[in-house]
């Protein structure tokens, strides 16, 4: 039975230091409606012991494409150089929404090799 709660996603396996193309990532409600994303902090966080977070924030590696009805509930992982050391990261992405509701819909690996 899968979990309604939030979705598993599996970054491919990435070399440290080359330019990771991106991906976008749609949310649905349970009616498959979008997902309002406008003004939520969306935010990109990894487990300790390789602490790493990309974030909606200033640039911070995460973009919101909620700008026309056909992006509505969209949000994508720019592309960028991922320079973190090579490991295995546990991750999980974090929407806070401006009425303070917090809540992770995404959740999964990403593996970076040297």
């Amino acid at each position: 039975m899968a979990n309604p709660y939030y979705s598993t996603y599996d970054f491919p396996t990435h070399k440290q230091g080359d330019t990771f193309l991106g991906v976008i990532f749609a949310l649905t409600d349970g009616n498959d409606d979008p997902i309002d994303l406008d003004g939520a902090l969306i935010e990109l966080i990894t487990a300790a012991p390789h602490e790493e977070i990309l974030t909606t924030a200033d640039g911070g590696g995460l973009t919101i494409l909620d700008d026309s009805s056909e992006d509505a509930g969209r949000f994508m992982v720019d592309e960028q150089i991922i320079d973190w050391c090579p490991g295995s990261y546990g991750y999980e992405i974090v929407f806070t929404f401006p009425s303070g509701k917090k809540r992770t819909y995404i959740v999964g690996h990403w593996v970076i090799t040297k």
